[in-house]
């Protein structure tokens, strides 16, 4: 085969688009396209310890209608609040056997207003570890959407409420968190899942043990942040999950990446899927002292309630260092930086989420001192001047 010169091969491409343009007569027009039918979609996980099992009903976007995606999140009503059309009114039942009337799922309401968030409490079904479920929803509009699942089976001795938390304490710089589990029927695999300040880490196991260095780092959140942070309380768990679950969560819309999101209804687009939790753990996480900046810090408020801190330089950088710790009493978690001027900046949270702030502190480090002020939004009765102490 014989290669053109590339300009030549492109000199012939716009000839021949030229030509045909001529031969035609054709003109470039704008062409209005009708948005596609809305289609349903669903978010159901039945989880045998949970007190009411959720399912989520909404339409697809198909720009249709104007989305508010500014409002607070509210967790009664979901879909609105996180910038979804919710579908009310639809009739929602689970299924058990050959039953064929099922158990009906009440919507919750906000003032008269549907949410399309329907509810069984246990008081009405009590799902059960190794059960077959079918979902069936059927739309105002007729649209009908029907799943079925099969809950994973549970170890000897499991009730529902009567999951243990395991606690221990963590040093992330020297140990690492080896976790057992039994396997157990119906499960597809297993999801080990450790909450952070910037996002929960998860990943599937097809084994039965799992173990986690103590400097992991969490992938699926920007900037790629330490999954352990020292002077937190982390909780996790170890969850079996069935077929559905697992192929849904590994699967994606992305054109480009085969078969695209795996949907396990029928009639619509979504999941229905089913979980069992099989074991719980919480860890005090701490951090060898390494750094002049780990330590106990004690300041005094300007109504004279003592405060007591502990740092740890979480990750070092040539300008910035990561600082984490907390709040000894009342418990409250801390994220922050150091510059390499001196300069700290603190952020204390209500919780454990980082993008949960209760108050904000800048200053610096002199000696064994650190010298600031409280942002005046949150927290200007506290200390503005905090002493090195022990732990």
């Amino acid at each position: 085969m014989v290669m053109r010169p590339r300009s030549a091969r492109w000199s012939l491409v716009a000839a021949l688009a030229a030509g045909m343009l001529a031969a035609t007569g054709c003109e470039i027009a704008e062409v209005t396209v009708a948005p596609p039918a809305p289609a349903v979609v669903v978010h159901a996980v039945l989880n045998p310890d949970a007190l009411e099992q959720v399912i989520l009903v909404e339409a697809s976007l198909t720009g249709r209608v104007a989305i508010n995606d500014n409002r607070d999140f509210n967790p009664l009503d979901p879909i609105r609040t996180a910038g979804g059309d919710p579908i009310a009114n639809a009739d929602v039942r689970l299924l058990t056997g050959s039953d064929t009337a099922g158990v009906r799922a009440t919507e919750t309401r906000i003032g008269t207003r549907g949410t399309g968030r329907y509810v069984v409490p246990r008081a009405m079904l009590v799902v059960q570890p190794g059960q077959s479920y079918r979902l069936r929803i059927r739309t105002s509009a007729g649209q009908l959407v029907t799943g079925a699942t099969r809950v994973p089976g549970a170890p000897p001795g499991w009730r529902a409420g009567a999951l243990a938390v395991r606690t221990s304490t963590f040093l992330r710089d020297r140990d690492t968190l080896r976790l057992e589990w039994p396997a157990v029927e119906a499960a597809r695999t297993y999801a080990v899942r450790v909450e952070s300040p910037y996002g929960p880490w998860a990943l599937f196991s097809d084994s039965t043990r799992f173990a986690l260095d103590g400097r992991l780092r969490n992938f699926l959140a920007p900037g790629l942040p330490s999954v352990f942070l020292p002077g937190f309380r982390q909780t996790g768990s170890i969850v079996a999950v069935d077929r559905n679950f697992y192929d849904y969560n590994r699967s994606g819309n992305d054109p480009f990446g085969g078969t695209g999101l795996i949907s396990s209804v029928q009639g619509g687009i979504g999941l229905f899927a089913s979980v069992l939790e099989l074991q719980r753990f919480e860890l005090s996480v701490l951090q060898q002292d390494r750094a002049p900046i780990d330590a106990g810090w004690r300041g005094v408020t300007t109504t004279g309630t003592d405060v007591l801190f502990d740092l740890w330089l979480e990750t070092p950088g040539p300008r910035f260092s990561a600082l984490s710790g907390r709040r000894r009493t009342p418990e409250q978690f801390i994220v922050g930086t150091l510059a390499d001027d001196g300069t700290v900046r603190l952020a204390t949270l209500r919780g454990t989420s980082s993008a949960d702030t209760a108050g904000f502190f800048t200053g610096r480090v002199l000696g064994d001192s650190i010298v600031g002020s409280w942002s005046t939004r949150f927290d200007p009765t506290g200390p503005r001047i905090f002493r090195r102490t022990s732990r």
